[in-house]
């Protein structure tokens, strides 16, 4: 027995440690099978994501450009709010009253109006002082009515068209231009649009007054070095920044598809939008803080945070977007993951599921989930199609658009598991109930 009992452990011992080593020879197996898959489609599936990822900050910018600044009637449509903001009117009023305040002293307006009562020559200062404050409550009331919306919506879309004009030609004749390392705008237009204002409420004096010289009347937006590189990327990046976030878009499906691990993929391309969101969002910060720098000391500095923020509005809403987008891709790449607690949460979730669904099997509910049960592969592909959708043909698409579309389409499948564990559910009941049925009519024939 002793003999039998050694020799039955050695054999047992001997088994074990041969598992071992077919246990350790297929665990190098798959990793030689794994460093071989890495180096073919998992390397290509990392350049592509990398390649897109470097890509996606210069292709969100750009696509924000094309349909904001260089679509006049979307760039007029969204700043015409800042008509109505007091920053803006502020601005714009003070100078053109003090413009047309110095433009009234010195063609000796009032000199000439007093030159035939000597008498009264005295009076001149305080009525110039008077005149000024005319003028001055003339144009803050032109610049605060609904005129003004007209006249700013006027004014912008001349500039707007400057703007591209400068950027994709050497010369410019409208009322932007480039002079050296500067952007100038030209307010000429706008002088004398207030002065016809002018003129229409009766002050007619107001129409003989000269347009200032373009010295006196041109207005720095920009001093910049960088403007000859800004109007070559302009003139190269144009062409290609309408589809660019697209052919981005396709590069990080790409990833997606050729990795070998896809799920992992998945949480790499939700990094790197986020990653490429925040970079865009420290670029508009860092943007919006060189403007001001080069309005300091202007007329326009107090209200360019304005202008700022309602010019780089949709900007930030596809940041955000963007942000949210990475977000939610990340933690359905860790859900779908081979990972230990995304393995965990899956069994959790699948027993809470089908635990609700084989309860109300025995109800119409059991009934109706038999043929969602049949067409599961159908709706799982329909669901997310239908979600991809949504967000395609959503404008402009917002970071709660796309958590609720996510949101829906993972309580319609959460919805769908409980009518298909259902649907089995009653299927069992209905065989087992045929069973019994069977073994009854059987029973009945014996007896």
């Amino acid at each position: 027995m002793s003999l039998d009992s050694n020799g039955s452990a050695d054999d047992v011992e001997a088994l074990k440690a041969r598992i071992a080593t077919l246990e350790a020879k297929e665990s190098e197996l798959e990793k030689q099978a794994s460093r071989r898959r890495f180096s073919g489609r998992g390397l290509t599936a990392w350049v592509l994501v990398i390649v897109a990822a470097l890509l996606f900050p210069l292709a969100l910018t750009s696509f924000w450009a094309q349909k904001t600044l260089l679509d006049t009637q979307r760039y007029v449509e969204t700043v015409a709010p800042l008509a109505k903001d007091p920053t803006i009117q502020d601005a714009v009023s003070t100078q053109i009253s003090t413009t047309i305040n110095n433009q009234i002293d010195a063609s000796g307006k009032v000199e000439e109006i007093l030159a035939d009562f000597p008498k009264l020559q005295p009076l001149a200062g305080p009525i110039t002082a008077g005149l000024h404050n005319l003028v001055n409550t003339t144009v803050d009331k032109v610049v605060t009515s609904d005129q003004f919306a007209g006249l700013w919506a006027e004014v912008n879309t001349r500039v707007q068209q400057g703007v591209v004009k400068v950027l994709s030609t050497e010369n410019s004749d409208g009322p932007i231009t480039i002079q050296g390392d500067q952007v100038i705008l030209d307010t000429g237009d706008l002088i004398n649009a207030v002065k016809q204002r002018l003129v229409d409420r009766g002050f007619t004096w107001a129409q003989n007054l000269p347009v200032p010289p373009a010295a006196d009347r041109q207005i720095v937006l920009l001093t910049s070095p960088q403007l000859a590189q800004a109007r070559l990327a302009y003139q190269i990046a144009q062409p290609v920044s309408q589809w660019l976030i697209f052919f981005v878009l396709l590069l990080f499906v790409a990833a997606v598809l050729v990795a070998v691990r896809r799920a992992r993929m998945v949480i790499a391309v939700g990094v790197a939008i986020i990653l490429g969101a925040l970079v865009v969002r420290l670029a508009l910060s860092y943007g919006s803080m060189q403007l001001e720098l080069n309005l300091s000391g202007t007329t326009w500095a107090v209200a360019q945070n304005a202008f700022v923020q309602i010019l780089s509005q949709y900007l930030v809403v596809a940041i955000r977007a963007a942000f949210v987008l990475g977000l939610v891709l990340a933690v359905v790449g860790w859900y779908l993951s081979d990972t230990k607690s995304a393995q965990a949460s899956r069994a959790y979730l699948s027993k809470v599921v089908n635990g609700a669904g084989t309860s109300a099997g025995d109800t119409a509910l059991g009934k109706v989930g038999g043929w969602f049960a049949r067409t599961r592969t159908f709706w799982r592909f329909a669901i997310p199609a239908l979600a991809v959708l949504v967000l395609l043909f959503s404008t402009p698409l917002t970071g709660s658009t796309i958590l609720w579309t996510t949101l829906v389409a993972v309580l319609a499948f959460v919805v769908l598991e409980i009518l298909v564990a259902a649907g089995r559910a009653n299927a069992e009941l209905g065989s087992s109930d045929a069973g019994d049925a069977a073994v009854e009519a059987a029973e009945s024939v014996d007896a």
